[in-house]
């Protein structure tokens, strides 16, 4: 039996990605839904950067844990960070053989692109990022989505312009998140978009 489909879904924080991965593994009830927030990385991680490209999340470990051995059709077997406590915190095991979705920013990183079968950008207009930030991550966390979170996924934007390595860019910046809502996304380019 071949290895299943892997598909990553990228974009910066608040543009819509959880909602469509969400949906995606909806439609596909056999799937593994990863969340790249599961790999950021605890304060006292010493390769911990703010300035370096995703430097804030453990992408080898995302590689080491998920990706590889997905293609070796192995089961998976990762380990959470815990937002609450700030560190990692519990290990996750799940099935080999069926489809991956991994969602989260940096997922699709030049370092992990070609692990995928599938690559989404999903993007929205900044202020509505923003917008939705704080209104799941509190006003408390504005420093945070300010000054931190957005010029990161701003330098990697800039710096490895991932929406140009997608199949498929969506713009989340109409999408409804709210439950029993139907979501829809406008698309806005990706390879796939480019085929005669």
């Amino acid at each position: 039996m071949g290895t299943a489909v892997r598909i990553g879904i990228d974009g910066p924080g608040a543009s819509g990605k959880s909602t469509l991965a969400a949906g995606l593994a909806e439609a596909l009830p056999e799937g593994v839904l990863v969340e790249g927030d599961d790999f950021y990385r605890p304060e006292s991680d010493s390769s911990r950067s703010e300035i370096e490209i995703a430097g804030l999340f453990d992408i080898q470990r995302l590689a080491s844990q998920v990706l590889i051995p997905h293609t070796k059709n192995r089961d998976l077997h990762y380990q959470r960070y815990d937002w609450e406590s700030e560190a990692l915190g519990d290990w996750v095991n799940e099935p080999s053989g069926v489809p991956l979705i991994v969602e989260g920013v940096y997922s699709t990183h030049e370092a992990l692109r070609d692990f995928y079968d599938l690559r989404i950008w999903v993007t929205a207009r900044r202020a509505v990022r923003l917008s939705r930030g704080m209104a799941r991550d509190g006003e408390e966390a504005r420093g945070r989505w300010v000054d931190v979170w957005m010029p990161a996924e701003d330098r990697y934007v800039a710096e490895q312009a991932p929406p140009d390595h997608a199949h498929l860019v969506l713009d989340g910046t109409g999408a409804i998140t709210r439950q029993g809502d139907e979501v829809s996304y406008m698309v806005a380019g990706g390879l796939l978009s480019q085929a005669p």
